[in-house]
């Protein structure tokens, strides 16, 4: 009688996943000695007919646009599914929603960066979701595990994978975790928050001697700044337009040049004219910002502490300092923790300081749950350079994996 041989050379993929409104940002490894990377995409994401995928399986594969199949439903995300098909980041709709192809893309984004050759693979999969949207995570994980037993139809083939494990965790819980491992601050000791500002909300978690009391979030995110400023320059600017964030951060850096391009204006007069409207304008929605997250705030709860992180805190440092400073509650930047420099490689900065926290936090638990040894190795070593992106797609792959387009089926 011949016994069947299931045993299988598995290739262990570990990623952690911000589906951010402004960036959807990840952290992915091969495990459990392979190097992080670091993998951004625009986004923006629109729901396809047939007719438009199979145009899109005709075009050259490019890693920041990625056109997904789940079941008979089909998505566009990142830059073309703005530019081509009108698509949006969806930012009035719970992340939730578009999680499933937005971590599919994700998930084939980073077997692709990371050149895994392997057919055979399994996924440990860490999702960060908002405050309050973290228990949809074990639907996700049964939609998901489902739908890469099937096949997810992706640009290079069908992706078929096993998911071991697939966690979800609240937003500014990587940057806690990272706190509370540093045995200086009598972290078990403390009632210390965390403030997440992020581009759709603002986020807190108040964790009293190492437990978590308290979750709450709100609209306050960077998105209130940027409508707020278009509604009340009132020169035809666009909520949409991808320049007004950067520019509008610029400032922070007294760079109020970066504001001139925004100006819809030809002739210089009335270009300077929006430039002077702008630099008057900008100070007073800060301020009622930073009023209406203080409002926020002062009701929530007492603190010997307060961790922030989020693009959207850098926006407002110098507020948020002077105004814990008067609070006399001690601020710490991303928990105090530094971004490896050969890490950031999409010069993100702290926008990638929850994902890498909790990336962390993930792989020490696989090393537990997996019994690995880590002896106390950096993930990313100081010599270590990132392999060169190559747009050209894995032929192997294609064949192994079966290039599939919707006219096939």
């Amino acid at each position: 009688m011949n016994k069947k041989n299931n045993s299988k050379d598995y290739t262990k993929v570990a990623i952690t996943i911000d589906l951010g409104t402004s960036f959807q940002k990840g952290i992915a490894q091969i495990y459990p000695d392979g190097v992080p990377i670091v993998l951004a995409m625009e986004p923006e994401i629109a729901d396809l007919g047939v007719e438009s995928i199979e145009y899109l399986s005709n075009q050259l594969v490019q890693d920041t646009t990625v056109w997904i199949g789940i079941g008979e439903e089909y998505y566009v995300l990142g830059a073309l599914a703005k530019s081509m098909f009108a698509g949006t980041s969806a930012i009035r709709d719970l992340k939730y929603q578009y999680a499933l192809p937005k971590v599919a893309a994700m998930l084939w984004l980073a077997i692709r960066r990371l050149g895994v050759k392997n057919p055979d693979i399994e996924l440990y999969v860490h999702l960060l979701l908002p405050v309050g949207e973290a228990s949809d995570g074990q639907t996700l994980r049964a939609k998901l595990a489902q739908n890469l037993k099937t096949g997810i139809i992706t640009p290079t083939g069908r992706l078929k994978a096993k998911l071991r494990s697939f966690d979800v965790s609240p937003e500014g819980a990587g940057i806690m975790a990272y706190r509370s491992r540093n045995v200086n601050i009598n972290y078990f000791q403390k009632s210390i928050g965390m403030l997440m500002l992020g581009y759709r909300n603002a986020s807190f978690i108040l964790s009293h001697k190492g437990n978590a009391i308290k979750a709450e979030s709100t609209d306050l995110g960077m998105n209130w700044v940027v409508h707020q400023f278009v509604e009340r320059t009132a020169v035809g600017l666009s909520k949409d337009d991808l320049r007004l964030i950067s520019a509008l951060a610029e400032t922070t850096n007294n760079n109020f040049d970066a504001l001139r391009f925004l100006s819809r204006k030809t002739r210089i007069e009335e270009m300077n004219a929006d430039v002077e409207l702008f630099c008057r304008i900008l100070p007073i929605v800060r301020k009622e910002y930073c009023r209406a997250l203080w409002r926020w705030l002062r009701n929530i709860a007492l603190m010997d502490e307060i961790l922030v992180c989020g693009g959207t805190a850098s926006f407002i440092r110098q507020e948020l300092t002077e105004h814990f400073d008067g609070e006399g509650i001690p601020i710490c930047w991303n928990g105090g923790m530094e971004l490896p420099k050969y890490l950031d490689t999409m010069g993100l900065g702290d926008r990638i300081a929850d994902a890498w926290a909790s990336h962390i936090s993930h792989i020490k638990f696989l090393d537990h749950e997996l019994s690995y040894d880590r002896q106390d190795k950096p993930l990313v070593p100081d010599y270590y350079v990132q392999p060169f992106k190559s747009s050209k797609p894995d032929m192997e792959i294609w064949q192994r994996n079966g290039y599939i387009t919707t006219s096939q089926k």
